[in-house]
């Protein structure tokens, strides 16, 4: 997956790895997100997670800086998906395939 903008499908991979991961964490389990050399993509996964868990999207993009960097997703284009949403954001991505 690219630190770039996503195409639906990847954002589509998205919301599957934070579903499985909130699922994960409902079970009692401990869940390790880990992208090789990347504070985005892990970042948006990990945010992703804490929306499903009811947190808004900037609550959520503040407690990954906080856990992880200041400099953790600093992809401006995943930060507007989350506020966005990503059912939304994988509709419009979907729309210039």
């Amino acid at each position: 997956m690219p630190d770039a903008p996503l195409s639906a499908e990847q954002i589509r991979t998205v919301q599957h790895l934070a579903r499985t991961a909130d699922q994960a964490l409902r079970d009692g389990r401990g869940v390790l997100v880990r992208w090789r050399s990347g504070y985005n993509r892990s970042g948006l996964v990990v945010a992703q997670t804490l929306v499903e868990r009811g947190e808004e999207a900037a609550a959520a993009v503040g407690i990954v800086r906080r856990g992880r960097s200041p400099w953790a997703l600093n992809n401006r284009v995943f930060e507007e998906y989350l506020t966005t949403g990503l059912d939304v954001a994988g509709l419009l991505a979907g729309l210039g395939a």
